[in-house]
């Protein structure tokens, strides 16, 4: 495979320079400007061109385009943008000049003015513009369009494009994949600059952090250029951030909702923008944008621990216990985003531009766990009784995550006709203080005669077999009690210049660039819990509090009164020095594993070339990226579970990849389009999965504990894409394709179960190295406003995606007791879709929403000891101990707007109307593992905008 990598990159290299002539062109000139609407906003996405089958460039972010080598004369420029009337004028090229151009473009036809009669409505235009002149398959959601749905974060928007699908927690979107990959498998940027994620376990970005108000516009590349970091198998997604326009900009927003769940709860949200260019030339950029929200989240949440049991010889699924939990949130999420640019020409400028966000994951659980018995006294194969007593567990505690991500990036773009370069310098941190480390109490409840049926599909019953109160508050005893110490950050330092040469050989046109670029990421993350044991008696009694939740789970369970931490506070408080004594051991063995510090540098460079044959363009190029790893971390030395002493553990890796890429385009007609891609990249082991590190979380169910593996080798793929477009007049766009990944080292995090010890029951996560596995796919997209309806229907849009996605993986020799079967890969959804109906009319917009994502694998469970047929129904891979599973997720959303005075419009929409399950569940779905509901939201909001009005 490496020999096969080498031989490409060495092709793509000979393309490089073969099609790259000599830089000497003398007596030539230029023709640049910029393109706008008839307002005076500027329009990204323009294709210029210079007729006939002239050369051709595209407006960039700021409508600002350039077209060099010309030989003087007169010609003839064309200016096209989907949803606009051609722009059609002469311009004359003397040598060694300038010649500058305004295309102002005009709404050409009644049914166009239909399109684009609204700010929203210019978003989609912008973005299809973008996407049909891009070198690379890239999919853009711009704001407009975020914020006509209710997306709370950046992954509940992105989740909405085709081939993506979310991993969801706490009722919204977290972490996005693309393409049915892992999300460590995708790179995550903002304003081109590589985000550290702030969680100590993960390289993958938890999306749910940024909020969707602060952003411009979001790009998922599928497919990816040698200037682009190569750590990006699935995708890459990057956050456009908002930037002064020659309109002045000056927006805000207010919302409040509510949520019928565990009492009720409320939510709260503002967002707001204000920018201007001003200066003689308008040359001077400033604009600060800045949103807030609070949202008081409620969960009912069960989490059963599925599993076999053998009674006369004959194996059951059964459930040994349940988790009935009750989660109370106050999730508050700020953030801002400035940019302040000073433009020297078009095309040459200076800038500083950034985004910060901060998101207080703030709540309370309280956990109810009933434990049947060890030993089958009887059964029908639904009903259990036990021969021995099981009991009542009870535990309270209060999370407190800070998580922060900050980037601010400065450079200087400089664009001298023919030659232009670009130097750049970023730094950006995350981190995450008490995010994986709680305060917890527990008690220990009576014991009980528990039953246990089976009978309810995802809703194990435990009756109470005797007389006990198993919610007698005076039976539950605290059995320790935790004060947590966490933190994790990581600091990215980035810096890059690179060089473009415009150039044309026989009239093909053609731009050759070179660029290199440092990063270093430092990541920390340290631990040190208190874990104090109690020598007296301290009842659940003497902590209640007011709140309860009596419809927990809809009455489909009971749960008994609930405490108030501060009581639990104060108790122990009081009666620290006396009644209460450190756990060392436990303490130690929970805290020094966990502690690492890790330092990654890379060192990237590249060569791409992109030149047009006619309707053919073909961009080649390739990257080099070197890796140097450096860690720290701790062994913790054990005899018989009891802490003996630490050793401090040092490590790292150097390798270098070489990533070649090719992307072609091919214009059958106009508005129709070929695209054939090649390309080449890479993903990175998680820090916490290389360093030899281990995170303890006593608050999972089962509880659990995530190992490091430092011989863990990055992930390579080799991706291959084809796919066809086409563009409908006025708005309008239609794409199908295909796409093909093949891994090499594909990494799989696998769980297995711990015996003996301080941690024994503990269900253990470490990842491993596997030989290859491949992934196939379909995906389509129709945008489309379908303004040649009759009457009110012409405002009626479609707005659909659909994919599907088929992965096999071949796991190592002995994997898991040595499983003979092929599974797909973690996280791959097969069918994936988004149904979108649009309706806008005057001032009326509604929107109505369904977002569906397949069951896919969270994590390979199963095991194989003794060539377990993988079919048999109770111990195979669809039995209760089968691998770990994502539920499907099919969610409906709707939101409607009214614009009614001057910049006014009222907003409102419903958020999860169908009350859709979150949830794991191990072999099949009758086994779950978590089941947690969050209820519909509704909102309402108003919105005003000095952006001026259009009929």
């Amino acid at each position: 495979m490496r020999a096969s990598q080498h031989l490409v990159a060495a092709v793509i290299i000979v393309a490089l320079f073969a099609l790259t002539p000599a830089f000497a062109q003398v007596g030539r000139g230029t023709i640049a400007g910029t393109v706008k609407d008839s307002t005076g906003a500027v329009l990204p996405g323009a294709r210029v061109e210079l007729q006939q089958k002239g050369p051709s460039a595209v407006s960039d972010a700021q409508g600002q385009f350039m077209i060099s080598n010309l030989l003087p004369g007169s010609y003839t420029v064309t200016v096209s943008y989907l949803g606009f009337a051609p722009f059609e004028t002469s311009v004359t090229v003397v040598e060694g000049q300038i010649a500058r151009l305004e295309a102002i473009l005009k709404i050409g036809t009644q049914s166009q003015a239909v399109t684009v009669n609204g700010d929203r409505q210019l978003g989609e235009v912008e973005a299809i513009n973008i996407e049909r002149t891009a070198d690379n398959i890239v999919q853009v959601l711009p704001s407009q369009v975020i914020t006509s749905l209710p997306n709370t974060n950046v992954a509940d928007a992105v989740g909405r494009l085709p081939s993506v699908s979310l991993e969801r927690d706490e009722g919204e979107g977290k972490y996005v994949q693309i393409r049915g990959t892992e999300p460590r498998l995708s790179n995550v940027t903002v304003n081109g600059v590589n985000l550290p994620s702030p969680e100590g376990t993960v390289r993958n970005i938890k999306l749910d952090i940024v909020p969707s108000g602060i952003v411009d516009r979001i790009e998922v590349n599928k497919t990816l250029s040698a200037n682009q970091d190569g750590d990006a198998i699935g995708g890459s997604v990057n956050l456009v951030t908002k930037s002064p326009g020659d309109r002045p900009t000056l927006d805000f927003e207010g919302q409040g909702g509510y949520t019928n769940i565990i009492g009720g709860r409320w939510l709260t949200a503002f967002n707001g923008t204000a920018g201007q260019r001003f200066g003689a030339r308008k040359q001077w950029g400033v604009l600060l944008g800045g949103t807030y929200d609070w949202n008081g989240r409620g969960i009912n949440d069960l989490e059963p621990l599925p599993g076999v049991t053998t009674f006369n010889g004959i194996n059951y699924p059964f459930f040994s216990t349940a988790d009935l939990r009750t989660y109370k949130y106050y999730r508050t999420r700020y953030g801002f985003a400035p940019e302040l640019d000073y433009v020297f020409k078009p095309g040459s400028a200076v800038y500083v531009k950034g985004m910060y966000s901060d998101f207080h994951d703030f709540g309370e659980t309280w956990v109810y766990t009933p434990n049947v018995g060890t030993t089958v006294a009887s059964t029908d194969g639904t009903n259990f009784t036990f021969s021995d007593p099981g009991n009542m567990q009870y535990r309270h505690y209060v999370r407190r995550p800070d998580q922060q991500i900050y980037s601010f990036l400065t450079g200087t773009r400089i664009d001298q006709a023919s030659m232009y370069y670009v130097v750049d310098f970023a730094v950006s941190r995350a981190h995450n203080i008490g995010g994986q480390d709680f305060a917890t109490t527990n008690f220990q409840g009576p014991n009980v005669n528990l039953g246990l049926s089976t009978a309810r599909l995802y809703k194990p019953q435990f009756p109470v077999l005797d007389s006990t109160n198993i919610y007698d508050t005076t039976q539950y005893s605290m059995t320790r009690t935790t004060y947590p110490s966490y933190g994790s950050s990581q600091l990215n330092f980035q810096g890059g210049a690179s060089a473009g040469k415009r150039y044309s050989v026989n009239d093909h046109y053609g731009t050759f660039e070179l660029g290199l670029k440092i990063r270093n990421a430092h990541k920390t993350q340290n631990q040190n819990d208190q874990i104090y044991v109690p020598t007296g008696t301290f009842l659940l009694s003497q902590t209640l509090g007011s709140f309860s939740n009596p419809t927990y789970y809809d009455g489909d369970y009971k749960v008994g009164a609930l405490s108030d931490y501060k009581k639990i506070q104060q108790l122990v408080a009081s009666n620290l020095s006396s009644g209460f004594t450190l756990d060392q051991n436990s303490s130690l063995l929970q805290s020094l594993p966990a502690d690492f510090d890790a330092n990654e540098r890379i060192y990237a460079g590249y060569a791409m070339n992109t030149i047009a044959f006619g309707k053919l363009s073909l961009q080649t190029g390739v990257r080099f990226e070197a890796t140097k790893d450096d860690y720290h971390a701790n062994q913790v030395n054990q005899n018989n579970g009891t802490f003996q002493s630490v050793t401090p553990v040092t490590g790292g890796a150097s390798y270098v990849d070489v990533l070649p890429s090719i992307q072609l385009q091919y214009r059958i007609q106009r508005e129709t389009t070929l695209r054939g891609t090649f390309g080449m990249g890479i993903a990175r082991p998680n820090f916490s999965d290389l360093v030899p590190s281990k995170i303890v979380d006593p608050n999972t169910t089962p509880p659990s504990i995530q190992a490091g593996n430092p011989v863990l080798k990055p992930t390579k793929g080799y991706n291959y894409d084809v796919l066809i477009e086409h563009y409908f007049q006025p708005v309008g766009t239609l794409q199908a394709g295909f796409f093909y990944k093949t891994l090499s080292n594909p990494i799989y995090p696998t769980t297995t179960v711990v015996h003996g010890g301080p941690f024994d029951g503990f269900f253990q996560t470490e990842s491993i190295n596997g030989p290859n596995a491949h992934i196939t796919g379909f995906e389509t997209a129709w945008q489309q406003r379908l303004s040649f309806l009759p009457g009110l229907m012409k405002g009626m849009g479609v707005l659909a995606n659909y994919s599907y996605t088929t992965s096999q993986v071949t796991f190592p020799a002995g994997f898991n007791g040595g499983r003979t079967d092929h599974a797909s890969l973690q996280r791959q959804a097969p069918n994936n879709y988004n149904i979108g109906v649009t309706y806008d009319k005057s001032r009326l917009a509604l929107r109505f929403a369904v977002s569906h994502n397949d069951e896919n694998i969270a994590s390979y469970f199963w095991t194989q000891p003794g060539g377990v047929d993988p079919k048999d129904p109770v111990l195979g891979l669809k039995g209760p101990n089968g691998d770990q599973y994502f539920y499907p997720h099919t969610q409906v959303d709707i939101q409607g707007s009214y614009r009614f005075y001057k910049g006014f419009t009222f907003v409102a929409y419903g958020l999860n109307l169908t009350n859709e399950v979150f949830g794991f569940y191990q072999g099949s779905q009758r086994y779950p593992i978590q089941r947690e509901f969050y209820h519909p939201t509704a909102s309402f909001g108003l919105r005003w905008t000095s952006a001026p009005e259009t009929p």
